[in-house]
């Protein structure tokens, strides 16, 4: 337990950082999406929680350097869509 909780602990401190490119995190993201089932007692959805918050902001920094409307709209709704993720795992751990 205690190996699989360090390779969890350090995955979604990566997710969280940004490490790695989009591809990859969703990757590891669906997989701690699975683990966070599974494994309550490594408190996954907390870190599931930042990692969709950092995630937000970068793009939103995205946001700020964009320049055409569309690409603005696109990145707008994938802030949102983020935000709505960090919600719902917020509730999550609340209700516990």
């Amino acid at each position: 337990m205690q190996i699989l909780s360090g390779v969890v602990q350090t995955l979604l401190t990566d997710l969280k950082s940004g490490n790695g490119d989009k591809d990859r995190r969703r990757q590891v993201e669906e997989w701690m999406r699975t683990l966070a089932d599974k494994y309550p007692e490594f408190k996954i959805e907390l870190g599931l929680r930042d990692y969709y918050l950092a995630e937000a902001e970068r793009l939103r920094s995205d946001f700020d350097k964009a320049t055409e409307l569309s690409e603005k709209l696109v990145l707008g709704r994938n802030i949102e869509s983020f935000l709505d993720r960090a919600a719902e795992y917020d509730r999550r751990v609340a209700a516990v």
